[in-house]
């Protein structure tokens, strides 16, 4: 008897929810529907009818969904075949694209509308029959050209990669020609000899990256050693930068001319394309203080159900703590004569500010209000050290993307 009872429950449970599955989907076609996306509300609808093909409100967006969706296909196909018809340049590719996205969408619908057919009245199906189209011939017209339409953009980035990699006369044209060459495979992949060339843009055009040792603008007292960990932090960063290779040379040489490379330094560092010169203009990472502490007390009682009351106590102290920091940095990009080829700024800016109840041992945490921080011991201070070189890292990855 109880097996059976199971049993039961669980058949009119899956009987409910599979009675309830036609109303997200109802849901979904009804909004759509409002946002005039005649495709989704077409499909939505056809989703909930499958569950229940007699439900009458999702019958209702069924009917005024697939009366509009096809004369806003041909509508929307037409505007953009206006574009894309006949092939001009590279340009011509999104829109062919989104008409053969649209074919593929109403050829879904009609591939549906077969399916639900069967489960309709006649009422129904000849409510479908009326908007019956076939877009399979059409949706294999408009892929065919598509296809053409990306041969001729690979062919296009091609033709032009190949005669910029013939031109190059420095590692920055190889650069360049090597973001030509990639927008070819972008539309067809291993277009002829394209990533041939590719590869050989990216050997010749990486930029061998050195580093100036650091220099402290404001002759004021500041931590040197963070200063330093925080620039070394950047190094491992260039593994992101295709186009550069870091060279560490501080070991090498002693570069006492901040400003521009002496003789020596030319003839040592001949190798080196690019120097990455760190001017520390502000530096500061600050403890983290007590700006309020305020005793606290509090007890909260409930009355049991027989009458007697329960108390809870807590006490200590809220306090407010605070912690800054800043690091302004200017970054000077220099060729291998001492050149300055770019200069860019970086502040980094940390506010970090925290309350809490510091609580006794014997307190009890459901005397203090919820959601509010309880502890009953002392967090550690906050790390701007650390938040400064995190953020630091952040902004300096917009600055090195010159090495994309």
């Amino acid at each position: 008897m109880k097996k059976l009872s199971l049993l039961l429950i669980l058949c009119f449970s899956l009987q409910l929810l599979s009675a309830q599955n036609f109303r997200k989907p109802y849901r979904e076609a009804k909004r759509a529907l409002k946002k005039k996306d005649f495709v989704t509300a077409t499909l939505k609808s056809i989703e909930s009818l499958n569950a229940k093909n007699n439900f009458k409100k999702s019958n209702d967006i069924f009917e005024k969904a697939l009366s509009q969706v096809n004369n806003w296909g041909k509508t929307y196909i037409q505007k953009l075949e206006a574009k894309a018809i006949p092939y001009k340049d590279y340009l011509s590719v999104a829109p062919m694209k989104e008409v053969c996205i649209t074919y593929s969408k109403l050829y879904t619908i009609q591939n549906k509308l077969f399916e639900l057919s069967d489960r309709l009245s006649s009422k129904q199906k000849k409510f479908i029959a009326l908007h019956n189209f076939d877009y399979e011939k059409t949706r294999n017209k408009s892929d065919s050209l598509l296809n053409a339409y990306n041969n001729n953009a690979a062919d296009e980035f091609f033709n032009k990669g190949l005669q910029a990699f013939k031109n190059a006369a420095n590692k920055y044209d190889y650069k360049e020609t090597y973001k030509t060459l990639s927008r070819s495979i972008k539309y067809v992949k291993n277009y002829k000899e394209t990533e041939l060339y590719m590869n050989r843009s990216l050997k010749l055009g990486t930029l061998n990256i050195g580093y100036f040792p650091i220099r402290n603008l404001t002759n004021t007292p500041y931590d040197k050693i963070a200063t330093i960990n925080m620039v070394n932090s950047t190094i491992s960063l260039f593994g992101k930068y295709p186009f550069a290779n870091y060279t560490d040379i501080r070991n090498k040489i002693e570069l006492r001319n901040m400003g521009a490379l002496g003789e020596k330094g030319k003839d040592q560092l001949k190798n080196i394309d690019e120097f990455v010169k760190f001017k520390f203009l502000k530096y500061y990472a600050g403890p983290t203080v007590v700006s309020s502490k305020v005793f606290y007390s509090n007890k909260k009682e409930k009355k049991k159900k027989n009458g007697t009351v329960k108390t809870w106590y807590c006490q200590g102290y809220i306090y407010e703590v605070r912690a800054v920091g800043t690091v302004e940095v200017e970054v000077d990009f220099l060729d291998n004569n001492g050149d300055l080829l770019d200069s860019r700024q970086v502040l980094v800016n940390v506010e970090h500010d925290d309350k809490f109840f510091l609580a006794t041992k014997e307190s009890d945490r459901r005397a203090y209000p919820l959601l509010k921080k309880f502890t009953r011991t002392m967090p550690e201070p906050f790390d701007v050290t650390n938040a400064l070189t995190n953020r630091f890292n952040y902004k300096i990855n917009e600055v090195f993307k010159r090495y994309e």
